[in-house]
This record gives structure tokens, sequence and C-alpha cells, in this order.
């Protein structure tokens, strides 16, 4: 938008021009970032990104392949992290420079969920595939494997659950995260939007009439 000036028309008499008051447009309209709650979001976000990447180290050290096997959790959760932080420090003193960092990372954070929800989701399937292989063997296997590996393949089911239950847990959290990001990412383009148009309004103060 173009910006807007207002002036006044009117001049004194005799060409005197008394006082002059200048009024410019401030920096409020970047306070309808603050409508989105970035406290409270950034938080959320924080403990996402924080979870994402501790919980992806144990899938990392896992034999089985997982979405820790191209580090979708690490990166993602990195992501998530530093939104977070931008978006405290955003709460804490609103400024053009970090909504725009904070609209720049959320929209690369959302094409970031896309891209591991579809990690999460292969690897969601390979763990449930390799569990009903595990639970196969140790419900319908024969003598020996009853008799010699039966706990191994028990241990072995009881570890693809947990591997797809996390599966599943980071999804969820890449879903959750991903309206947060979009909600946040709107609030910003407002924001910006808004900020970019100012209004100068010059007063003269004229001399009262004898």
């Amino acid at each position: 938008m173009m910006s807007t000036n207002m002036a006044s028309g009117r001049i004194p008499a005799g060409g005197a021009v008394g006082p002059t008051t200048t009024t410019v447009g401030s920096s409020k309209p970047l306070h309808r970032f603050i409508r989105a709650e970035p406290k409270s979001n950034g938080i959320v976000m924080l403990f996402m990104g924080s979870s994402l990447f501790i919980f992806a180290i144990p899938m990392k050290m896992s034999p089985v392949t997982t979405s820790a096997e191209h580090f979708a959790p690490f990166w993602l959760g990195i992501l998530f992290t530093n939104c977070g932080l931008l978006y405290l420090l955003t709460e804490k003193s609103p400024s053009k420079a970090l909504v725009t960092a904070s609209l720049a990372l959320s929209i690369m954070s959302i094409l970031g969920v896309v891209v591991a929800f579809f990690e999460f989701l292969k690897g969601l399937l390979q763990t449930y595939m390799q569990r009903q292989h595990y639970s196969y063997g140790y419900y319908y296997g024969d003598n020996e494997t009853e008799t010699s590996k039966s706990e191994e393949y028990s241990w072995r089911t009881y570890h693809m659950n947990q591997l797809f239950c996390l599966e599943v847990i980071f999804m969820c959290q890449s879903l959750v995260s991903g309206v947060i990001l979009i909600v946040m990412t709107a609030f910003a383009k407002a924001a910006l939007r808004s900020s970019r148009t100012q209004t100068i309004v010059v007063m003269h103060d004229l001399p009262s009439p004898d």
C-alpha cells in the first residue's frame, strides 16, 4: 500500500508559520502480531522442538529403519526451536525486523513440516510391517522358534511398538505445529501489511483572530 500524507493547506496571514506539530504513523500495526499470542505459541514450539530432538536420539541409535534415519526429527526439531525463540523475542520487543524474520522462518518451517510428515509416515509403515513380522513369528512360529526365540521375538515386538508409537507422536506434533505456524504466518503477514500504511499529519498552529 502507498503511504498517505495529510497536511494542512491553511497558512497564517502574512506568510508567518506558527509552531508545527508532525505526527508520523507508529509501529502500532505490528502489535497485530501480538494478538496471535507469540509468547504462548513460542513456548509450545519450544516444547515440540525439544521433544522431537530428544526422542529422536534413541530412535537414531536403533538398528531399525525409522524416520530418524534421514534426520527428519532432528532438523524439524531445530526449526521448531528457532521459531519458538523468535516468537518469544518478538513478544518482548516487537519490531518490523523480528516480525519479518518470524514470517520467513514460519514459512520455512511449514515446508519442513510437509516434508517431515511424509518421512514420519514412511517410518510408521516400516515399523508397522516389522512389528507384524515379529508378531507373526512369535505367535505362529514352529516349535523350535517358540522354545528358543520366543523371548527375542517378544522383545522385538515390544521394541517395534515403542518405535511405532513414537512415529505416531511425531506425526501428531508436526500437524499441531503446522497449524500454529500457519496461524502465526497469517498474523505476521497482516502486521507487516498494515505497517506499510503510515499517516503523516502536519498541523500548523494558526494565530487566534483578534
